[in-house]
């Protein structure tokens, strides 16, 4: 049998997820270092039974390890049933959460009947999801861990609990009626019933029209608030904002809801907490913000500058301005306040929309520091939606007619080259003039034509086969081109991509092991040669925290914020081996670097990236390179 002091040592011991130090583990004990080896030397001979073992590395210090074979049985094993893990991790939160007890790694792992390192990662998976909007931490001694956090950190924590409890259920297509009754076992049916009576009563007496996922959304936050005011914990003093109708509105509307909780579940409420429910329905879009409230300045620089950077016109689209009105103000509310607001389709948006995502997080990125505020993945993907809306409109509704007598390779050349000019989403027909009489020519907005044809009430732009400097300009006249930037023209002259590479700033065969390595390295590099300011390293630092940049094929395409970039450059850097970025390995990284001024190039800079990622043959070729003046020209300079 161990000794209280051992079973301390051992807990201690378990805790570590790396090497620690005998000096480290002396001082938690209080004794000395030669005691400390005595212990150790007991501890040794009684893991053995268990199958594991105390690795000792000179100068580290010491590990508790699992022997290969017995660690790969129980891995195997315990793969093989996720359900369990699920419930395992859902149970160990509740401890956390609900009980707030200090929990012991032994005593989990002999209660599961699990090893210590499933434990360990549990905990690192909970993390994960807690730390989500909320600063919670772990806190370790010798008794065991804890959750340490402010009441607002641990009511974002548990909101967590809530979203990672709900989307993970069976019932995950149900009606979320049905769903929200999974959380009767943590916070009892009866506070919940009266919360949901209590908020749907609101929503029917104040709110015109609200997405469910708002609804759903508050309902959450509204039960937890109440859940912990129950228990006797309340909300800390917030930073205060100005003064304004819609703040005192919201006021007035807590107060209403949190009193009538207090009366049916016999509890108080304080203004603080009053203060944080109308802050929650003020993120959540629980009412239209008055027209003051809406920054115009903001929703118009935001529209002119992805304008420009997509090389799309959305100056007439009056549905995606009133969306980017109503949608805006509550964002910069959540951003301020620190309140993770859950998109349920960025992965999808990510994956499907990846242009059009990250050409607006790089334009976003120059308001940050005005607003106060850091982006995160989940509102760009809100955004995202909005914009992708919009293209889909302008797409539906912008065709474009080519007349064209030559052969079909100086077609496809003209079109492409004319794509250049135009929106890339528009929709390009070809047609000789044979053809002309059975089309139904008022369906298209501009017919571009390399033969004079006279076609009534339709504007006709006559151009050489080759698209000169001239015909251009024409172009340009059509009034298709976006105005937000005269110098967009510029698209058509510029390599994009390669316009922006330089061949001492294309690395090959770099040996690092960490995406926070590579940054600080080559962001030093770019700092020293004038291409960025100090600050630049620490913004792309802050938009991999928000959201990573790796891709299924070993890519990483990170960037920072525009402000702080001196001269527009893209950095390639092919590793000698892949390395975890963040969910995938990755050998090839494009940094991005664009400076404010050329913020309209955004769109035609990430298109030949990715059209680069997603070619196989290409990026097959970038990785056989073996000189950085190879890598160069695979890029596509030749």
């Amino acid at each position: 049998m161990l000794t209280k002091r051992q079973k301390e040592l051992l807990e201690l011991l378990a805790q570590q997820s790396d090497f620690q130090t005998v000096e480290y583990f002396a001082s938690k004990l209080g004794v000395s270092k030669r005691t400390t080896h005595s212990e150790l030397r007991i501890i040794e001979d009684y893991l053995q039974s268990s199958g594991e073992y105390l690795e000792k590395k000179r100068g580290v210090g010491i590990a508790i390890k699992r022997f290969k074979e017995v660690e790969a049985i129980e891995e195997k094993k315990e793969a093989s049933d996720i359900y369990n893990t699920f419930n395992r991790r859902v149970e160990i939160m509740n401890i956390l959460l609900f009980n707030e007890k200090v929990v012991s790694f032994n005593h989990l792992s002999d209660s599961f009947m699990v090893s210590k390192t499933s434990i360990i990662k549990d905990f690192e998976f909970i993390m994960k999801i807690l730390n989500v909007g909320s600063r919670i931490k772990l806190c370790s001694d010798i008794h065991g861990t804890s959750l340490v956090g402010s009441e607002e950190d641990i009511q974002k924590a548990l909101l967590q609990f809530n979203r990672y409890l709900l989307n993970n259920s069976e019932l995950y297509d149900e009606d979320f009626a049905e769903k929200i009754k999974l959380l009767d076992t943590y916070y009892g049916e009866s506070l919940i019933n009266v919360c949901s009576n209590i908020l749907y009563t609101y929503i029917r007496e104040n709110v015109n029209a609200i997405s469910d996922y708002y609804v759903q959304n508050i309902l959450n936050i509204f039960i937890i608030l109440v859940f912990r005011i129950a228990k006797g914990h309340h909300i800390e003093e917030l930073k205060r904002t100005d003064a304004s109708e819609t703040t005192i509105f919201f006021e007035e509307s807590a107060v209403r809801m949190l009193h009538k909780a207090a009366l049916r579940l016999e509890l108080t409420y304080t203004n603080e907490d009053v203060h944080y429910l109308s802050l929650q329905l003020i993120s959540n879009r629980f009412e239209p913000l008055p027209e003051e409230e809406v920054d115009e300045v903001i929703v118009e620089r935001l529209l002119s500058r992805v304008s420009a950077a997509l090389n799309i016109n959305f100056a007439s689209d009056q549905k995606l301005e009133e969306q980017l009105k109503n949608h805006i103000p509550p964002m910069i509310y959540r951003l301020r306040s620190n309140n993770k607001t859950e998109n349920p389709f960025t992965s999808q948006i990510k994956n499907e929309f990846s242009l059009t995502f990250n050409v607006i997080w790089v334009v976003l990125s120059e308001y940050e520091q005005e607003l106060g505020i850091s982006f995160n993945e989940d509102e760009i993907a809100f955004l995202t939606m909005y914009f992708q809306a919009a293209i889909e409109r302008a797409r539906m509704n912008r065709k474009i007619l080519i007349v064209c007598q030559m052969g079909i390779a100086t077609s496809e050349l003209l079109i492409n080259r004319i794509k250049n000019v135009l929106p890339s989403l528009d929709t390009f027909e070809v047609a000789s003039v044979a053809e002309l009489e059975q089309m139904p020519l008022n369906e298209y907005d501009l017919i571009i034509s390399t033969i004079k044809v006279d076609i009534p009430k339709k504007q006709v732009i006559l151009v050489s086969p080759f698209l000169t400097k001239e015909d251009i300009e024409r172009i340009k006249q059509s009034d298709l081109l976006p105005k937000a930037e005269n110098n967009v023209l510029k698209l058509v002259r510029a390599h994009h991509l390669m316009k922006f590479v330089d061949k001492d700033f294309v690395f090959v065969d770099t040996d690092f092991s960490s995406k926070e390595e590579l940054i600080e390295q080559v962001g030093e590099v770019l700092i020293e040669n004038g291409f960025v300011t100090q600050q630049f390293i620490q913004t792309v630092q802050e938009r991999e925290e928000m959201g990573s940049t790796d891709l299924p094929t070993g890519t990483a395409v990170p960037h920072g914020n525009s402000t702080c970039v001196n001269q527009t450059i893209i950095v390639l850097v092919k590793n000698k081996k892949k390395f975890k970025w963040n969910k995938y390995y990755v050998d090839l990284v494009f940094l991005i670097c664009i400076a404010k001024q050329d913020t309209f190039q955004t769109r035609n800079i990430l298109a030949d990236i990715y059209n680069i990622i997603d070619s196989n043959e290409q990026l097959k070729q970038l990785r056989e390179a073996t000189t950085n003046d190879v890598l160069f020209r695979k890029l596509g300079s030749e």
